[in-house]
């Protein structure tokens, strides 16, 4: 009986031994893989925070051997400021409050120096409910901060450089709304003193040579048809109707009275009748019959446009032809001014484009500061086969 009830115990020892081993087993497999992980710091604190286990990843970033660190407080990892502060205790107050704690920041390591850490800490309790330590889990993410430090610095310095770059377009447009006002006053200060030196020389020079052709054709009257004088008479007579004629010429190109008087149509015929026998190109003009007036400011702008292109081809294209086309249609006004002559060079071209002041671009820049102003637009195309410069602005003829 004895012999019965001795196997019978040794029977359910050897039933619980196992019931147990493949527990042990697993728990002993868990325990060498938290062990072998070396880029996580794995270990455990008991209820008042002493290190009461140490994986290999916690031997490689703090550099503590386990026999150095296990029962010590954890709060060792933290800086002294840190510790005065309670920082230790209040993250372990949290995680078992609200069942974790996460943070990243600084920490120690055995040799004193820091490292940036993302920690994570969880409260472990029996199946009573009862705290008997915490999970911690460490990670070096050092490199990791400073990329993402280093990529916010960077992306700090990209949003001044586009705040300087902001600045200086906003001074750039700025400095050209103040050149463009300023080019406007000045091509305005300029045609009003066109009409003033144009009626000063009509109305005062022009009257003085007048009357001085006058009285020398009075003197050569007077002057006995033999005489020697009368032939010099005559010759001064010739020659102040010649300056009249000059002094009026002048007097109207600066500024003709008829684009005041009888619209832009007529004073372009003109204009073109006077370019053609001084320059000895022969232009062709086509425009709507009985176009109606224009607005003053269009019509002056118009002309200008006129003027300034008929002496490019004069003294740049060589052409010995010219055409211009005065378009009024869709509530726009177009000005066409063509030539045959050889083109201008690809980069004078494109320095006039640029508002440049070489040859062609002052006369280009007041062009289109008047054409702008009108809220048109100044088209400059140019080859081997001639040059043609379209103006083009809004606008109705007023009746």
């Amino acid at each position: 009986m004895v012999k019965m009830d001795s196997f019978r115990l040794h029977h359910e020892a050897e039933q619980r031994v196992r019931v147990r081993t493949p527990l042990q087993h697993s728990e002993e497999r868990f325990r060498l893989l938290v062990d072998a992980v070396q880029d996580y710091a794995i270990f455990m604190l008991d209820a008042e925070g002493r290190v009461s286990s140490w994986n290999t990843g916690a031997h490689r970033i703090k550099g503590y051997e386990p026999a150095e660190i296990l029962g010590k407080h954890f709060s060792c990892f933290y800086s002294e400021d840190d510790r005065r502060a309670g920082k230790p205790q209040k993250e372990l107050e949290i995680a078992a409050r609200e069942g974790r704690f996460e943070d990243e920041g600084w920490r120690l390591r055995k040799d004193g120096s820091q490292f940036w850490a993302s920690v994570t800490i969880t409260p472990l309790r029996d199946e009573q409910g009862e705290l008997y330590g915490y999970g911690k889990v460490t990670r070096d993410i050092t490199e990791r901060m400073r990329a993402h430090t280093a990529l916010r610095q960077s992306y700090a310095e990209l949003e001044k450089q586009v705040a300087e770059r902001t600045k200086a377009e906003l001074r750039l447009q700025e400095s050209e709304d103040s050149l463009r006002r300023l080019s406007l006053h000045l091509l305005r200060t300029q045609d009003e003193e066109r009409r003033r030196i144009g009626r000063e020389l009509h109305d005062s020079v022009g009257q003085y040579l007048a009357a001085l052709k006058m009285n020398l054709d009075s003197l050569n009257n007077s002057v006995d048809s033999t005489s020697g004088q009368r032939e010099t008479l005559e010759q001064c007579a010739q020659l102040a109707a010649e300056s009249i004629k000059e002094v009026r010429t002048i007097s109207y190109l600066l500024y003709p009275p008829m684009l005041e008087e009888t619209g832009l149509q007529s004073a372009i015929q003109w204009y073109l009748d006077g370019f053609a026998k001084r320059s000895g190109i022969e232009v062709t003009f086509d425009a709507p019959i009985d176009s109606g007036r224009l607005p003053r400011d269009v019509e002056l702008a118009i002309f200008r446009v006129l003027q300034e292109s008929l002496t490019n081809v004069h003294r740049h294209s060589g052409s010995r032809t010219a055409e211009v086309r005065l378009l009024i249609e869709s509530g726009k006004i177009v000005l066409e001014v063509s030539d045959e002559g050889k083109g201008i060079p690809q980069e004078v071209l494109e320095e006039a484009r640029q508002d440049s002041f070489g040859a062609l671009g002052v006369g280009l820049r007041g062009m289109k500061e008047r054409i702008r102003q009108l809220g048109g637009n100044l088209e400059l195309r140019s080859s081997s086969e001639g040059t043609r410069v379209t103006a083009t602005v809004p606008g109705e003829p007023v009746l």
